[in-house]
């Protein structure tokens, strides 16, 4: 008969993984329940739950998910031998990621088990989970479907839809005498008079913005700050002017740069109007005033990248005193110049910055000198790329040195979970205290992972290989054949490839340009196409892949 520390010792390490969307469909389980039923599942079956994840809020549509990708490195590390999830939607709502992952995980050894229905490895069970992954994905589409459908059938059979009112109406909840309905809220159809009657006089959300902080005017929330985009929604719903539209928009799949994102569809666009379904609403605003509002705001508003004057540095300027961006202004003297931001994103506050102006074309100039020296001359470019590995160089030894003292401290912590599990499998400490620092110790261990992984990172940088200075004569030899015959456009092009961002001293006049130099490069790269645009790859700034070398130059204005 085995004793209390063997059969300790002898159960299966396991993982528990749950996962809860945004939505809220029927029969769906809350985190606390499914976790609580996983907890129920392990002790039953003698499992040992070395740590739990979970993904609260998070769309089944995407393995992007912070706790998912955690687990799957986890495994790596044979932390556990199997993993618990209430269901196979839990894990994907797509029958295909479903399938990537537990593969994955069947090769490191790992098992998977589905508390609502425990798949073998036969050929039936495999049929049967495909098919439970392919039912999650219908009945996903099927209740999508079915909401979209009642809500444009209750826009038009009854004139509204939700229970959020637009800022000026409060929602009247249905009764068993009549349905529910919107209904004027007098004192913030007030404020949105005020908000037009201050536009036509004003001409500027900023403007409009400062007078109703002046006025002590706050929003619906309650906050005294208005921001711009809320002005902007209030000036252009036609709800005010007694005519409202329902299904104006659709979600869309946008491209955000971030690894995670809780929704795969995150952008909207208008649809078809033909498409838009009217609402009812109680009439605030003259549709005389409306139009000439918009007419207004049409006047005045320009795409995003449209500018009178041109900024060859646009989007790329932070300010070394606050962090913000610089940005693009005109003057009346026909000058252009650059200006902090920081005004703007704390307006109507006082700002808390007293950086200067400085002229546009005057530093586009500078840098634009010494980006041009600096990538048609291999010797001022490997010098620059010199300085910086030096500098990381001269802290190279502080950076073993914590990353020894690091992987030290992760040792300990892997004794001290040892250590712990002993403390239990004896008798001294309960289950619950077992679970609590083993929780504790994951912690620690996880931001100790992070912060290695950012050194090995920035110890990359510090050599000089034969063979990236063979691929850097290469570029400089291509910039200085070609460089010269760049466009205006094509220099903005042409900067914003190379350079991650410029932070400037205006004060100082001083600007620190920084950037990534491709190591392998071709002759087609930067070759002009028959419509003139240039042949460059599009990379995110402030992401530096293993063939590209990073620089900084330090730039006088």
């Amino acid at each position: 008969m085995l004793s209390f520390k063997e059969d300790i010792k002898s159960m299966r390490k396991a993982a528990i993984y749950a996962r809860v969307s945004t939505e809220k469909q029927e029969k769906e389980k809350t985190i606390e329940s499914q976790i609580e039923e996983l907890r129920r599942f392990c002790e039953r079956n003698g499992f040992l739950i070395i740590k739990e994840y979970v993904d609260d809020g998070w769309s089944g549509e995407t393995l992007a998910r912070p706790a998912l990708d955690q687990l799957r490195d986890d495994a790596s590390k044979k932390l556990f031998d199997v993993v618990c999830i209430h269901s196979p939607d839990r894990l994907a709502r797509k029958f295909i990621y479903q399938g990537l992952v537990i593969e994955e995980l069947k090769k490191k050894g790992i098992e998977v088990i589905f508390l609502n229905r425990p798949i073998s490895d036969t050929p039936e069970d495999q049929l049967l989970l495909g098919v439970q992954g392919l039912i999650a994905e219908y009945e996903k589409a099927k209740i999508l479907e079915r909401t979209r459908r009642g809500r444009v059938h209750k826009a038009k059979e009854k004139g509204i839809v939700g229970s959020v009112p637009p800022y000026g109406y409060n929602y009247i909840k249905k009764s068993r005498e009549r349905e529910g309905y919107y209904e004027v809220n007098e004192k913030e159809a007030e404020v949105v008079k005020l908000i037009f009657d201050l536009y036509l006089k004003l001409q500027s959300l900023h403007q409009v913005k400062k007078e109703l902080y002046k006025r002590g005017i706050r929003t619906r929330k309650g906050g005294l700050i208005w921001a711009d985009s809320t002005i902007h929604r209030v000036l252009t719903n036609e709800a005010y002017t007694g005519r409202g539209y329902y299904n104006r928009t659709q979600s869309i799949e946008t491209e955000t740069g971030k690894k995670y994102r809780k929704t795969v569809k995150t952008g909207r666009r208008l649809r078809d109007r033909k498409e838009w379904i009217p609402i009812r609403f109680s009439k605030i605003i003259d549709e005389e005033k409306f139009k000439l509002v918009q007419e207004l705001l049409r006047k005045r508003f320009k795409p995003f990248g449209k500018s009178k004057n041109f900024y060859l540095l646009s989007g790329l300027i932070k300010c070394a005193r606050c962090g913000y961006n610089f940005c693009g202004e005109g003057k009346g003297d026909g000058v252009s110049y650059y200006r902090c931001n920081n005004r703007h994103r704390k307006y109507p506050l006082p700002k808390t910055c007293d950086a200067r102006m400085i002229r546009a074309r005057e530093l586009d100039d500078a840098v634009w000198e010494a980006i041009v020296k600096a990538v048609t001359n291999k010797d001022i470019l490997i010098s620059h790329i010199k300085q910086l590995a030096d500098k990381l160089e001269e802290n190279e030894r502080e950076l073993e040195e914590r990353s020894r003292k690091l992987k030290e401290e992760l040792n300990k912590i892997s004794q001290k979970k040892e250590k712990l599990i002993e403390l239990y499998t004896d008798g001294i400490i309960g289950k619950d205290q077992l679970t609590a620092k083993m929780k504790n110790y994951e912690k620690e261990e996880n931001e100790i992972i992070r912060e290695i992984t950012e050194i090995s990172m920035k110890k990359e940088q510090i050599s000089l290989k034969p063979k990236v200075i063979e691929n850097l004569e290469k570029f400089c030899k291509i910039m200085k054949e070609r460089i010269s015959s760049l466009t205006q456009e094509h220099r903005q092009q042409f900067i914003r490839y190379l350079v991650e961002k410029v932070i400037l001293d205006s004060n100082k006049r001083v600007a620190k340009v920084i950037g990534y130099i491709p190591i392998g490069i071709n002759e087609e790269l930067f070759s002009q196409s028959e419509s003139g645009i240039l042949s460059m790859p599009s990379w995110n700034h402030g992401q530096c892949p293993n063939n590209w070398f990073k620089f900084e130059l330090e730039v006088k204005i």
